[in-house]
C-alpha cells in the first residue's frame, strides 16, 4: 500500500513537472498560432488532473486573492447563464470565450517554482522578439502570412498590446540586467519604432505611453519623471502633426472631441463606431443594472435598442470595452467583481518584491487600457496571453522561496 502510494506521488510529480515545461510552450504558441494555444491549454487542463491539483485548489484561491476574484468572476457568468432571453446553448458559448478566468488558478500551481517562472520569462522574451522580427519581415515583403493588410500576425490590436508591454519589460531590464542591458536597449529601441511606424495599433500606443508614465514614476527621481514628462509630450506633438504615420491616432482624437461635444454625430470610423457602442451599452445597462442581461446576451439586446438608430452594418457583436461587456451581461454586480478582480491585481503587486511589483503593475495597466478600448477576455488571443501572463506575475504571491532575479 506504501510503495503504490509513493510510486502515485512520483507520477504525479513527474507529470506536474511536465506540465510546468508545457506552460512555457504555451506562453509561445499565444503568440504564433491559435489552434495550437488551444490543443496545449487543454493539455496544460489534463496535466493539472492528473498531477491532482485540484486537490490543492481552494489553498490556491484562499492563499492567491487574484485566483479567487478570477473564480469569482467566472461563477458570475455561470450564474447569468441561468437567467435572461438567451438560449442556452448561445449563453454557453459566451461563457466559454471567458474560461480564460479559470486558466488562472489552473496555471498558477505550475510556476510555483522559480526555475519555470525564469524559463516562462525567457520564452516570453523568445517570442515578442520573433514576433519584432516576423513584423520587420513582413513590412518590407519578405513574408506574406497574413491577408489582413497590417505587417503582423495577430493583427494590429492584439500585436500592439503584446509589443507594447514587451518594451516596457524591456526598459527595467535595461536599468536592472547588467549582461544583457545593451541587448534589452535595442530590443526597446525596435519595440517602439515599431509600434508607432510599422504596426499602428492605437490601443498599443495608448498603452506605451502610459507605460513611459508609469515606469517614471517606479523608477526615476522626480526631477528626471519631469523632463521624461516634456520630452515625450515634446516627442508626441511631433508625431501628431508631422508624421504620416499618426493618421489613426489624429482620428481617434478628432472623433473624441466630436464625441464630447453636445449633439454630436459619430463618425463612419472605427473610433467613431466604439463612441457609439458605448454610448447604447450604457442604455442597456441602465435598463437592468443589478444583474444585467445574462450571458450571451449583448448581441441580441444591442441590435434590439440599436436597430432603428444605427446603421445596419454598425450593430455590433462587442462593444469594445470589458467594463461594458461584462456591466451589460452581468450588471453592476457583475462589473464590480471585474473591479475586484483587478484591484487584487494591484493588492497583490504591492506585495511582491520591487522588480516583479513593477512588472505586476505593468501588466494591470495595460490589461486596464485595454479593457477601455476593447475586450480582452472575449478575444481569444487577448484572452489566453492576459492570463498566461497574471498567472506568471502572480504565481509567487505569498510563497516562501526566492523571487528570479535573473529572467
Amino acid at each position: 500500500m506504501n510503495f503504490n502510494t509513493t510510486l502515485a506521488q512520483r507520477v504525479q510529480s513527474r507529470i506536474f513537472e511536465y506540465g510546468s515545461f508545457i506552460f512555457v510552450l504555451f506562453v509561445v504558441s499565444i503568440y504564433f498560432s491559435t489552434s495550437f494555444s488551444t490543443i496545449v491549454s487543454a493539455l496544460l487542463g489534463l496535466f493539472w488532473l492528473l498531477s491532482a491539483q485540484f486537490m490543492a485548489f481552494p489553498v490556491t484561491l484562499k492563499k492567491n486573492p487574484v485566483a479567487a476574484w478570477s473564480v469569482l468572476l467566472f461563477l458570475c457568468f455561470i450564474l447569468g447563464s441561468c437567467y435572461g432571453s438567451t438560449p442556452f446553448d448561445k449563453a454557453f458559448a459566451m461563457m466559454m470565450k471567458y474560461r480564460e478566468f479559470l486558466y488562472i488558478p489552473v496555471l498558477i500551481p505550475f510556476l510555483t517554482a522559480e526555475r519555470y517562472r525564469v524559463w516562462a520569462w525567457k520564452a516570453f522574451v523568445i517570442a515578442s522578439a520573433v514576433t519584432l522580427l516576423i513584423s520587420y519581415l513582413m513590412d518590407v515583403g519578405i513574408l506574406d502570412v497574413n491577408n489582413q493588410g497590417d505587417p503582423c500576425l495577430k493583427g494590429r490590436i492584439t500585436h500592439s498590446i503584446f509589443i507594447s508591454f514587451f518594451a516596457f519589460y524591456c526598459a527595467h531590464k535595461v536599468r536592472d540586467s547588467k549582461r544583457y542591458a545593451k541587448m534589452y536597449l535595442v530590443l526597446l529601441i525596435i519595440s517602439l519604432h515599431n509600434l508607432f511606424f510599422i504596426v499602428e495599433g492605437r490601443t498599443g500606443q495608448l498603452i506605451a505611453v502610459s507605460l513611459v508614465l508609469l515606469f517614471g514614476v517606479q523608477r526615476l527621481t522626480k526631477k528626471i519623471l519631469l523632463l521624461t514628462v516634456l520630452v515625450m509630450t515634446i516627442l508626441l506633438a511631433l508625431y501628431l502633426n508631422f508624421s504620416d504615420k499618426a493618421s489613426r491616432m489624429r482620428e481617434g482624437v478628432a472623433n473624441t472631441q466630436v464625441f464630447l461635444q453636445p449633439g454630436h454625430e459619430q463618425t463612419e470610423s472605427s473610433m467613431g463606431q466604439r463612441y457609439a457602442f458605448w454610448e447604447y451599452s450604457i442604455k442597456l445597462i441602465a435598463e437592468k443594472p443589478i444583474f444585467g442581461h445574462g450571458t450571451g446576451s449583448f448581441a441580441k439586446e444591442y441590435e434590439r435598442i440599436a436597430q432603428s438608430k444605427q446603421p445596419e452594418h454598425w450593430i455590433t457583436r462587442n462593444p469594445h470595452n470589458e467594463f461594458l461587456m461584462v456591466g451589460v451581461q452581468l450588471g453592476l454586480l457583475g462589473l464590480l467583481i471585474y473591479l475586484g478582480f483587478l484591484a487584487s491585481q494591484y493588492y497583490c503587486a504591492k506585495k511582491l518584491p520591487n522588480r516583479e511589483k513593477w512588472i505586476a503593475q505593468g501588466l494591470l495597466l495595460s490589461l486596464i487600457v485595454t479593457s477601455l478600448f476593447n475586450s480582452p477576455f472575449l478575444d481569444h488571443t487577448e484572452g489566453h496571453w492576459f492570463a498566461s501572463m497574471i498567472a506568471l506575475c502572480f504565481a509567487p504571491f505569498k510563497l516562501n522561496k526566492t523571487y528570479p532575479t535573473n529572467v
